[in-house]
Parts: C-alpha cells; sequence; structure tokens
C-alpha cells in the first residue's frame, strides 16, 4: 500500500525536474536517432536492414484529450497525402463525445468520412506485423503510464550513456503505476513499424518512438487486443516513388 501513495508524488517530482522533449516527428528525423524518446531504458534502437518502417508524419498533440484526433490525422495524410487534414482542426470541429477522449467508433467515423475504409478488429502481435508489410499503419488503444505520455523528459534522457540513470528513474516510476494503478492514462498509438521484438509507433505527443513487443502487449492487454485497420482507395500518397518498406537506423 505503501508504494501506491508514493506513485503520484514521484510522478510530480519528475515534471518538475523535466526538460521540455523534443519530438521525432518525421521517418529521417527518425533515422538519425531512433533510440530517442523510446519507452525502453535500454536496447531503444532500431537498425536496418532489419527493420520495416512506414513514411508516416507525425501530427503532434499539443492539449486536451485529442490524442485520437492526432494519432488520425497522422494515418490520413499518410493515405490522403501530407496536409490533408490536422489533428487540431479534427478536435476542434469534431470534439469527442466524452471528455474524456475519442472512442474507437468514433475515430472509424472520422476515418470513413475522410475516404478511408475502417474495420476495429483485435490483432495480435504477428497480425500487426502482416497489416505493416501490406503498407497499413494500425491504431490501437493503450493504457500506459503517465511517466511514458508526457512533453517533458529528465535532462538528458536521450544521451547513450549519461541519459541511462535517468531512464532507469522513469522504468521505476512506469512499472510502479503498472503494479498499483496508480497514475495509468488511455492513449492512442499508431503501429508504424516492427522488428524482431520490438514496434516502432508514432505516438501523438513525442512522434516516432520504439517499443518492446511485450510492453507494447501489456499496454494493449486493457482493450483487448482492440485495433483499427485503415486503407484507402489509391497506394499512400506518403508512399510515392518510394520502396515498400522504408528502413530506420
Amino acid at each position: 500500500m505503501r508504494k501506491r501513495t508514493l506513485a503520484v508524488p514521484l510522478l510530480l517530482a519528475l515534471g518538475g525536474a523535466g526538460c521540455a522533449a523534443t519530438p521525432t516527428p518525421s521517418l529521417d528525423a527518425f533515422a538519425a536517432h531512433s533510440a530517442n524518446n523510446s519507452f525502453e531504458a535500454f536496447d531503444r534502437s532500431v537498425a536496418p536492414p532489419e527493420t520495416l518502417v512506414l513514411p508516416v508524419i507525425h501530427d503532434r498533440q499539443t492539449a486536451g484529450p485529442s490524442c485520437g484526433a492526432h494519432v488520425l490525422a497522422s494515418v490520413i495524410n499518410y493515405w490522403n497525402g501530407p496536409g490533408a487534414v490536422s489533428g487540431d482542426a479534427i478536435f476542434a470541429e469534431t470534439p469527442p463525445v466524452n471528455p474524456g477522449g475519442y472512442s474507437l467508433a468514433e475515430l472509424m467515423r472520422l476515418a470513413r468520412a475522410n475516404g478511408l475504409a475502417a474495420s476495429a478488429v483485435r490483432l495480435s502481435a504477428g497480425d500487426l506485423m502482416r497489416e505493416l508489410e501490406h503498407g497499413r499503419p494500425v491504431i490501437v488503444p493503450i493504457r500506459a503510464p503517465a511517466v511514458y505520455l508526457q512533453p517533458w523528459s529528465l535532462p538528458g534522457a536521450n544521451e547513450p550513456i549519461l541519459g541511462a540513470p535517468a531512464r532507469i528513474v522513469s522504468a521505476r516510476v512506469a512499472r510502479l503505476s503498472e503494479f498499483t494503478g496508480v497514475a495509468m492514462v488511455d492513449h492512442y498509438l499508431l503501429v508504424v513499424g516492427y522488428t524482431h521484438d520490438m514496434f516502432v509507433v508514432v505516438e501523438p505527443i513525442l512522434g516516432f518512438r520504439t517499443i518492446e513487443a511485450d510492453r507494447l502487449a501489456r499496454y494493449r492487454a486493457g482493450a483487448g487486443d482492440a485495433a483499427i485497420v485503415l486503407s484507402g482507395a489509391h497506394a499512400p500518397a506518403a508512399r510515392a516513388g518510394r520502396p515498400q518498406g522504408a528502413t530506420a537506423s
């Protein structure tokens, strides 16, 4: 019970000591610094030629319960072309019915209104990989520690060696949140790539991030492995003139 009472003060202390984090907004930026903003404390980067990553452009969430709008904007722009929509516009014009955020049904309606086919399904890790191999990013709902879903990070957290202590502190706070259920939040991710036991996601706040398959499975379990599979009427505009799968290091 004592651990439960410590979770929130630890999170508040981390926030007070944190610095503004720099998002990874594009595949090119991710290729240069794939370890940045990872959900993992160690083994955070991915490398070609083993890594399939689709060239989605991050639509950044800056305020409010708008993660669904921004993750949807990222995938709409992947299929329909950069700048086709913005999460800010979606959120302003069609806010969620529930003040806490969008439901899967709402996101599917919005996707269809923007010309995409959308289906709610249950997908295993292997199913996610198969969708990616066919060039289809997948939206997944998660419940994850709040410490990993903030616009700040501890100083130096992205430094390969010197940042290890900061990452370990965040990891311990995250495990405490999972154990106690305190400071866990609902969120959406767009799964855009994978390699071996690691997935690459576009997360609305910080953009491209790596996450181990086991961790993603834990965070998805509360929603029963739910996912939204989307596709456009034509080949993705984002992939025009590019190979079937882009790689990142």
